[in-house]
């Protein structure tokens, strides 16, 4: 599993025990020492993260012949690189699970993963910041 824009590694982490390995990529140094001691903390062996752009580290990854059936991306407002979705391609995951704080830009990728070959199956709403507008979404993408 690749956990792109992995943060803390909080979402890698609960899905670590089903994955042969996780490997999670965050553009904060401090954010992905934090995930580093999570898995620590947690016992977790299987994950491994690494500090960089989501694309380049997807891209180095590749490059290494790593694949995998599942990606999980959680980018920040202004969504994906475009040509994160190049990679994503050729590394050809069964499932994507998008999730989004911004349903412009989930709408925007979710539109290039279908020409791409993905067809999303599910969005689930969830609001975590009750009597606010604003409302994450977690989107499930299959391969076609």
């Amino acid at each position: 599993m690749i956990d792109l824009y992995c943060g803390a590694g909080t979402i890698g982490l609960t899905m670590a025990e089903n994955a042969k390995r996780v490997f999670g990529i965050e553009i904060v140094p401090q954010a992905v020492e934090n995930a580093k001691r999570n898995a620590e903390i947690n016992g977790i062996k299987n994950a491994e993260y690494f500090c960089g752009d989501a694309f380049e580290g997807a891209n180095e990854l590749e490059k290494r012949g790593i694949s995998t059936d599942v990606i999980v991306l959680d980018p920040p407002r202004k969504g994906c690189r475009k040509e994160l979705f190049d990679v994503i391609e050729k590394m050809a995951p069964k499932k994507i699970v998008y999730v989004s704080c911004d349903s412009a830009t989930l709408a925007r990728d979710l539109a290039i993963l279908k020409e791409k070959g993905y067809e999303t199956k599910e969005i689930t709403p969830v609001d975590m910041f009750p009597r606010t507008p604003h409302v994450e979404a977690v989107a499930l993408v299959e391969k076609v």
